[in-house]
């Protein structure tokens, strides 16, 4: 049942792309009801997940880390932010499914469209909601900049002065970066 999911998932994402596919869509692909969707993989986000071969969710990541706590500054919160970022990255158990889907995201124009849209939805919508006020989406875009030229430079590029940094000094270099648009 679940690999049925899964299946299903992978070939409607790739027809509709992430926003318009939903849990009945697949699981009617599937021929099962789609309460399974949920039952086996908590959300559409995490089929999703599931498909992509990631190991943790976003939302979950960012939502521990972006987690505002009474008397916290924006600095505060941004260097909880990256560490939990460069913690999660540095993880090659973790990481390698993350930088396997991104690989085949720039070789391949549907599993890009995919994971944009995944990205832009559970990634900048909900970094935007933990931010608020008119321009969070703006200010979203502006911590996600920040975050992709890391991941990029240090685990996709592997660019050497980077990936020679300590995780404490990619949060004392990055954070302050992070922390302006957190304000």
């Amino acid at each position: 049942m679940r690999q049925r999911l899964i299946d299903a998932a992978t070939e409607v994402f790739l027809e509709v792309g992430y926003a318009q596919a939903s849990s009945r869509m697949i699981a009617e692909r599937a021929g099962v009801s789609h309460t399974l969707v949920n039952y086996h993989f908590g959300s559409k986000q995490g089929l999703f997940g599931e498909v992509m071969s990631l190991t943790l969710t976003p939302s979950k990541v960012l939502g521990e880390a972006l987690g505002h706590r009474p008397g916290e500054t924006p600095i505060m919160v941004s260097r909880r932010f990256v560490g939990t970022v460069v913690t999660v990255w540095d993880d090659a158990h973790l990481s390698e499914p993350f930088v396997a889907m991104l690989r085949e995201a720039m070789a391949d124009d549907s599993v890009r469209t995919n994971v944009a849209e995944f990205i832009e939805r559970e990634v900048l919508d909900h970094v935007a909601a933990r931010i608020g006020g008119p321009d969070a989406l703006s200010r979203a875009s502006g911590v996600a900049m920040c975050i992709a030229g890391l991941v990029m430079g240090r685990y996709l590029l592997r660019v050497g002065p980077l990936v020679a940094l300590s995780k404490q000094d990619v949060v004392r270099v990055l954070a302050p970066m992070v922390a302006v648009h957190l304000r």
